[in-house]
């Protein structure tokens, strides 16, 4: 009995360490993310202004050019200078209060940084499907309330040649092996992904949401 009592008693101790340490990580990770945001604000300006005399060039070749043109342009050279984890947008999320900086890729070190665009899917601009994933608990939980984005809801994703305007047009659960919301949707469009529910990675919450506005950036005020 007493030998009972002992095992339960360090089994107790135990589960309540690693409670604690739980309690104390996520924040942690929150403060984490707070600092690499911070970071990947200055280096997001700092790579936005070094773009502009690139960009130049090529809107100076472009004259006459529509302006869905000159945006598919710069957005396909951006991509092809992209390194994992460099700064690549802002994305705005009124409705959920999201204001975060988005990264390269999704690997466990980008995802650590913000939000992370899947690398096999174009840029904004490029006139397809732009897949961004993020997570809902760690670091920031910058799509900790994507639940409550839904059809009508805006978006803005502000990159270093241009700026994007997006109206959310559904929600979905799936699963991780279906990728088929990355797809091209016949418009160009944008599809956020995190995992649901929030501590589970059994399935994806999916929002989804179509181009209403592309603006170059030097002809924002």
């Amino acid at each position: 009995m007493i030998k009972s009592v002992s095992i339960l008693a360090v089994t107790g101790i135990i589960l309540m360490v690693a409670g604690v340490g739980i309690l104390l990580y996520v924040p942690a990770t929150w403060v984490w993310g707070w600092y690499d945001q911070r970071g990947l604000t200055s280096s997001f300006e700092q790579e936005s202004a070094s773009a502009l005399t690139l960009n130049k060039d090529v809107l100076d070749k472009l004259k006459g050019q529509a302006d869905t043109e000159k945006l598919r342009q710069l957005a396909t050279l951006t991509k092809s200078r992209l390194t994992s984890e460099q700064t690549i947008a802002r994305i705005e999320i009124p409705k959920i209060g999201v204001n975060a900086i988005v990264v390269e890729g999704t690997t466990e070190a980008s995802l650590r940084k913000g939000p992370g665009h899947l690398e096999e899917t174009p840029l904004p601009g490029m006139g397809g499907n732009f897949g961004l994933a993020g997570d809902r608990v760690l670091y920031g939980g910058p799509f900790l309330n994507l639940d409550e984005v839904g059809e009508g809801d805006e978006l803005t994703l502000r990159t270093s040649y241009g700026v994007f305007k997006y109206v959310m047009v559904g929600t979905h659960i799936t699963v991780p092996e279906d990728v088929s919301d990355l797809q091209p949707q016949g418009y160009e469009s944008i599809t956020l992904i995190t995992c649901d529910p929030p501590w589970d990675t059994s399935h994806r919450l999916i929002v989804k949401g179509r181009l209403t506005s592309g603006t170059l950036l030097e002809d924002q005020p």
